[in-house]
């Protein structure tokens, strides 16, 4: 926000409009130059007059203190607030939204006089006024009359309010407000308005570092208090990653900024406005900060002002601004809560869950059945389902489930007949080792029969809100079947396959997208906090816990006796800063942690070979890759994989990388070397299919472009291709090589693999 001289808003001279010239001459007597800047025709000049004259007469009736009148014509309209005090009015002029303006702040005008020009006015604009335009200024020129004279009533008295914050705070930000809004005794209003009229007040702040302090006086305090905000709460993020931040701004004839260099060594900035306060705006530095007592301050002393305000003026608690800033401290107090917190918790006894730990590692391409040989595929049948969901759609056994928008059906995968087919509406599905399960956006799961269709049991649930559901199957020896979902606002639960009955709930502590990866009797979960949690599927009990102050918000890795999470803002928001880290997936133990690059932006879990963890990043030069030695955490190699988003595997020691370009890229995990490529030519941009994830089956590799073409995954020879003419939307591929093709559209097509001729010696 900025305050305006005057003579700065003084508007270019152009010719007069008679038909607004009383406009013109009203806006010249109220002393507000900023005012003529607006250029309106002759209706909005009457419409402005009668809004003037209508806030008029109910400051006179005392029907309000404050009357706002909002004006036209311009790409940033100018508001114009009126408030009595006693028989005169303050007249402030102010632009709204994210960063106002302030042009005139409580310039004090007689209010009978102020009438009387309106009344002035109407007459001078009814001459030239259409007679329905006639007809309405009469009427505001009337209900204006019927008050004057205003009376002298006494107002209510201003009041210099202390904000002053509560408890043990390093660094102290107090101020002393001066108000005239008296306690109302009403309840608070029903509507929420934002207005930020009623909250231009000044006052004096004081920020206090130990033995320093510093005084701003005559400030617009709770714009600065906004903006003070904001940039604390940027502040944090850049302190938290680690990266050098520097803001400035003016706001309500202050200024106010944070330094932060890439140590975390902080520095704040405070002074006046020049242009404002003269001779006596100058701005001073306060380094050597603490970051996290500065947060702290700011966001005592904006509780301490939202209380102050509320409790002087119920109305505020409707004031859609206020909330607004309530909100942004409320962010800001979280944002510093997980900065701070260090609740991790490490498992004493791994065994017990060591012992249900199976080989996790990725399969491997060591069948070389193949050989020389290529594979060719005959048609077998087509199908068509209108309206496809894809991710409703699977192969499981000698059925193909098809779920679609209005119906879910189930095909024979060898002649492709309807087995079954059941009216249903949409539902996030999820294929079980007892059936289907379908959870729909009101919270009811059902459990489906694979060989009819028919629902086995049905529960309720809480609706998902804020994020999709995400969940896990649990189907492992020893361990009862259950389906693990994501509940209701921040809720895990655990659902028993048999019976339907929830056996455990477990909250976390933010909203948001939770990412599940179970690890034998363990399953661990993200959920965009700065901690990774470790549940017992038994019981829904925390085994350990890790806390980093960066948030997890991707999936995690986790092969034998190893586990990778990154901890970080996640791919498409920019803010780069994220760190990798090797964990015991059983005792929470961390191993080591390393820092990426700045500006990387990972996405997906980590992908795990032999002897090093790779990191998959999107970013403008395509997808990039970053090899870390699984032992140690030190870079073995960073470089550009292809140019495109790609979708990202681990066969052996080969990364696989099928891209949006057309590309498929094979790079060495060990030292990040190309072994080969192959670009996919022929079909536009509109025949790339949704999904890019290839196929690992028989040591072939069915890799879905425009075409679904297969190749062998350690030298990149091409074993054949599929002769369809659908694009891969979802691609299914059985132990056969029997190959399945699911378009968007609604057409699926499955293709049988010929013999192979096998040399017997």
């Amino acid at each position: 926000m900025q305050i305006l001289s005057l003579a700065a808003l003084r508007p270019a001279e152009k010719p007069p409009i008679p038909s607004v010239a009383p406009l013109r001459t009203l806006l010249d007597a109220l002393a507000v130059p900023a005012l003529l800047a607006v250029h309106p025709d002759a209706a909005e000049a009457a419409t402005l007059v009668c809004e003037l004259s209508y806030a008029l007469r109910d400051l006179g009736a005392r029907d309000r203190v404050r009357a706002v009148v909002h004006l036209g014509g311009t790409p940033d309209p100018w508001q114009l607030g009126l408030e009595r005090a006693g028989a005169d009015v303050l007249v402030s002029v102010f632009q709204g939204g994210g960063l106002p303006e302030i042009a005139v702040h409580e310039r004090r005008l007689d209010t009978s006089a102020l009438a009387a020009r309106v009344v002035e006015a109407i007459g001078r604009l009814s001459a030239d006024a259409s007679p329905a335009m006639r007809e309405r200024l009469g009427s505001a020129r009337e209900s204006l009359e019927a008050t004057l004279p205003f009376s002298a009533d006494p107002s209510a008295e201003l009041a210099v309010v202390a904000v002053e914050p509560t408890g043990d705070i390093p660094i102290v930000v107090a101020a002393d407000i001066v108000l005239r809004t008296v306690t109302s005794s009403g309840p608070a209003p029903a509507v929420l308005r934002a207005d930020l009229f009623s909250l231009l007040f000044r006052g004096k702040v004081r920020i206090t570092i130990g033995d320093r302090s510093r005084e701003l006086p005559e400030v617009l305090v709770f714009p600065f208090a906004e903006q003070l905000t904001a940039i604390t709460f940027e502040a944090i993020e850049a302190w938290v990653r680690a990266a050098p931040f520097h803001r400035r701004a003016t706001v309500g004839g202050a200024v106010c900024g944070i330094r932060l260099s890439s140590d975390r060594a902080a520095s704040l900035t405070l002074g006046l406005d020049r242009r404002l306060h003269g001779d006596r705006g100058h701005a001073s530095t306060l380094p050597a900060v603490d970051m996290l007592a500065l947060a702290q301050g700011v966001v005592a002393f904006g509780r301490a002002l939202c209380r102050s305000l509320v409790r002087r003026d119920r109305a505020q608690a409707s004031n859609l601004r206020l909330v607004a800033f309530r909100t942004q401290v409320r962010e800001l107090a979280e944002r510093l809560r997980d900065a701070t917190r260090d609740d991790s918790k490490i498992n004493a006894a791994p065994e017990g869950y060591r012992a249900y730990a199976a080989t996790m590692r990725p399969p491997g391409a060591d069948d070389d059945s193949f050989g020389r040989t290529r594979l060719r595929f005959s048609p077998r049948w087509y199908a068509g389902v209108p309206s496809i969901d894809l991710r409703a759609t699977f192969l499981c056994g000698d059925a193909i489930v098809v779920g679609s928008a209005r119906e879910l059906c189930c095909l024979d995968r060898r002649t492709g007949d309807v087995v079954w087919k059941h009216p249903v509406g949409r539902a996030a599905t999820v294929m079980t080792p007892s059936g289907i399960a379908r959870l729909d956006s009101n919270g009811a799961l059902e459990l489906r029969s694979l060989s009819s269709g028919d629902p086995v049991w049905t529960t309720r649930l809480a609706p998902r809100v804020g994020a999709a559901a995400s969940g896990a199957v649990v189907s492992a020896p020893g361990l009862p079947k259950m389906l693990l979902l994501s509940e209701g606002a921040r809720h895990l639960a655990a659902v028993d396959l048999f019976s339907g009955e929830v056996r455990w709930r477990h909250a976390t502590r933010r909203s948001g997208a939770t990412r599940l990866r179970r690890a034998g009797k363990l399953v661990v979960v993200t959920s965009g906090e700065p901690t990774l949690t470790a549940l017992d599927v038994l019981s829904g009990e925390v085994v350990w816990r890790y806390c980093d102050q960066l948030r997890f918000t991707a999936p995690v890795a986790v092969d034998q006796d190893a586990l990778f999470a990154v901890a970080g803002d996640g791919a498409f928001v920019g803010r780069g800063g994220s760190r990798l880290h090797h964990l015991d997936p059983w005792s929470g133990a961390a191993r080591w942690s390393v820092d990426l690059s700045a500006g990387t932006s990972p996405v997906g879990a980590p992908l795990l070979a032999a002897e090093t963890v790779i990191v998959a990043s999107h970013g403008r030069r395509g997808t990039e890759l970053f090899g870390f030695d699984r032992a140690t955490g030190a870079l073995r190699f960073q470089r550009a994989a292809c140019s495109a988003a790609a979708s990202c595997m681990v066969v052996d020691d080969v990364v696989i990388l099928n891209s949006e370009a057309g590309e498929l890229v094979a790079i060495d995990a060990r030292d990040g070397e190309v072994r080969y490529r192959h670009v996919f030519a022929g079909g536009s941009d509109g025949d790339r299919p949704r999904r890019l994830e290839p196929i690992l089956r028989s040591g072939a590799l069915f890799v879905p472009q425009n075409e679904v073409h297969v190749v062998r995954p350690r030298d990149g020879v091409l074993l054949g291709k599929v002769p369809s003419d659908l694009v891969p939307d979802l691609l299914r591929v059985d132990e056969r090589c029997d190959v399945y093709v699911v378009e968007e559209s609604g057409h699926l097509a499955a293709f049988a693999a010929a013999p192979r001729l096998t040399l017997v010696q």
